[in-house]
């Protein structure tokens, strides 16, 4: 069987959460089959490289509108797939309204991420394009059964969705040594509250800065993007002391999510899809304090096994949950020992994608 993954970019270069997830299947899916991945290149100029093994075609495009690619050039490749299933992660206007044009011989998977939520005006056009786009799927894969039942766009299709869930590399989140932990937890004046990701208007970020002046820890809000300033402004306006280390290293990620004694991951919308930073600290063995969204985040992080879920928008909620946790360490290991189990079990990454290379196999 030959698979082509399709997005906008792979991980390296680009590290997102749909990026570094085609790379994982990408990588492991070549076990079993002949695998490529095809994506812009970020500039005008076309080009093939190896990525960690993947071969990955990067067409060229002419700068990005609303983060979708502009790349006339990119119908043509996929017209010429050479490809017994394509596999296109979405959303992907770019990539949709190309196999709408170019109508390849492949069976068409669609790795259905998220629905657009903030896009109305966009969402006018766009819309009819995607459902046009999802009649032509043979199989549509979505990463939570809480997403699948609460998506509009995706009930006229439901008789082909399949749910797989997202997974992480639990190698990948092994501890630091012990003297690191110490010296963070150190600098931090003890066991921290800790949040890591960036910095947009879904992720509730300022609900956690509202909840810290009632938090019995210290709160560390890690990360960059677009609402840092704001909130930075926020913490400063409440008289609240946080600590914004900015983006992290990997190495210093995992010091963090080791060294923290509860994770904090308050998004209030619905483009909060599922949450893999929930998963890497449920790896690292801490407990998640999350919100109620009607999305993945409640499959991510189950309430009382792996976690606690509160109202999305609630600041009193949040640092009573948290409090709920800082105050009872038992508690804390439980729920993070359960977290750390299930992710080593149910959510490694390749098993994840042995279940969507299996869906392929039943295609053909």
């Amino acid at each position: 069987m030959k698979i082509v993954h399709i997005y906008k970019d792979f991980d390296p270069p680009v590290h997102g959460g749909m990026e570094h997830h085609m790379a994982l299947m990408c990588w492991f899916q070549r076990q079993w089959a002949e695998v490529e991945a095809l994506t812009c290149s970020r500039s005008w100029r076309a080009r093939v490289i190896d990525r960690e093994g993947t071969r990955v075609t990067e067409v060229g495009e002419f700068g990005r509108f609303q983060s979708a690619p502009f790349s006339p050039m990119f119908v043509p490749h996929v017209a010429r797939l050479r490809a017994d299933v394509a596999v296109l992660h979405v959303p992907n206007p770019t990539a949709e309204i190309a196999w709408l044009l170019a109508r390849p011989n492949a069976k068409l998977v669609v790795r259905y991420q998220s629905d657009i939520v903030r896009q109305a005006s966009a969402m006018r056009f766009y819309a009819p394009i995607q459902r046009r786009f999802l009649e032509h799927a043979h199989l549509i894969i979505v990463a939570s059964p809480q997403y699948l039942d609460t998506s509009e766009t995706l009930q006229p299709f439901r008789d082909k969705c399949v749910v797989v869930p997202l997974g992480i590399l639990p190698d990948e989140f092994a501890a630091p040594p012990r003297e690191n932990i110490d010296a963070l937890r150190g600098r931090y004046g003890g066991g921290f509250v800790l949040f890591s990701g960036r910095h947009r208007y879904y992720k509730g970020i300022e609900y956690l800065v509202r909840a810290a002046k009632h938090i019995k820890a210290p709160v560390v809000i890690a990360g960059d993007g677009p609402e840092r300033e704001r909130c930075m402004a926020l913490a400063r306006d409440l008289g609240v002391t946080i600590a914004f280390p900015g983006a992290l290293t990997h190495e210093d990620l995992l010091t963090h999510l080791h060294a923290c004694d509860v994770f904090a991951f308050p998004s209030i919308a619905r483009s909060e899809a599922y949450g893999i930073s929930m998963l890497e600290a449920h790896v690292a063995g801490k407990p998640v304090v999350a919100t109620t969204l009607g999305t993945g985040v409640e499959f991510v992080n189950q309430h009382g096994v792996t976690g606690l879920n509160v109202r999305p928008k609630d600041a009193d909620a949040l640092a009573g949950a948290i409090n709920a946790l800082i105050d009872d360490p038992d508690l804390r290991e439980r729920l993070g020992s359960a977290g750390k189990l299930r992710v080593e079990t149910e959510l490694h990454a390749e098993h994840i994608a042995r279940m969507e290379f299996d869906l392929y196999g039943k295609l053909s």
